[in-house]
């Protein structure tokens, strides 16, 4: 097609997200419309992306709507570049059998887990494509955001102070989002199967679904009823 992009502007091997220092995120500017100073994170909240702040650097997930512009904006090969974000590729892509701890920041992408996964206060879960057997807890996680995957076993969420995302998941077990309070970044519960009872209590704001109907084999409760 006439408007399809050069070689050169085609990532061959996507990230699973972006990593901004302080500087690059927060860090005032004098492009935008008209020379008025503004950050990228002010550009990037106007796209409605969820960026993840763990430890002290700021991330930017793929797996998320829209994903296709986030490239062109914060990759040095892209047509914006609003800044030259870092490309972080999945830290695990293959199988593992036995528990999974995440600490830090950690992006599975087509991955295959059999045992359960524990996201530690501060860390960030990042799953596009994969498969986990056994339960999925985090407790005072900076962010879980889930695509695109399979989990068989209960899902706990709570206490979340960055992001929460589950869009297209298939859960076989309870899923239930507890005491999350995530600002101004609304949790996301989209085209997502729940084959057990769903539960939101408590969470500052409240889940919403994009317009996009949940399908729950289950009784769905508080804040997740209408979803």
């Amino acid at each position: 097609p006439l408007d399809a992009p050069r070689p050169d502007l085609i990532l061959d091997n996507p990230p699973c997200a972006y990593r901004l220092t302080e500087q690059q995120y927060h860090g005032e500017r004098t492009d935008g419309p008209g020379g008025a100073g503004t950050t990228v994170a002010q550009r990037l909240a106007a796209h409605g992306w969820k960026v993840v702040k763990t430890g002290d650097s700021y991330y930017v997930p793929l797996n998320q709507p829209e994903r296709g512009l986030i490239p062109l904006l914060l990759d040095a090969q892209g047509v914006e570049n609003l800044t030259d974000g870092e490309r972080v590729y999945p830290t695990l892509t293959g199988r593992r059998d036995g528990p999974l701890t995440v600490t830090g920041f950690t992006c599975l992408a087509g991955a295959t887990v059999t045992g359960p996964v524990t996201v530690r206060a501060g860390a960030t879960l990042v799953a596009t494509g994969s498969t986990i057997t056994g339960p999925v807890t985090a407790t005072g996680a900076a962010g879980v955001l889930l695509a695109d995957s399979t989990v068989t076993g209960p899902v706990r969420i709570t206490g979340t102070t960055g992001a929460i995302s589950l869009i297209d998941v298939t859960v076989t077990g309870p899923v239930d989002l507890a005491r999350n309070t995530t600002g101004t970044d609304t949790p996301l519960l989209a085209d997502t199967t729940v084959r057990g009872p769903l539960a939101c209590a408590g969470n500052t704001p409240a889940p919403t679904n994009l317009g996009l109907t949940n399908t729950v084999h289950g009784p769905r409760t508080d804040q997740c009823a209408a979803l």
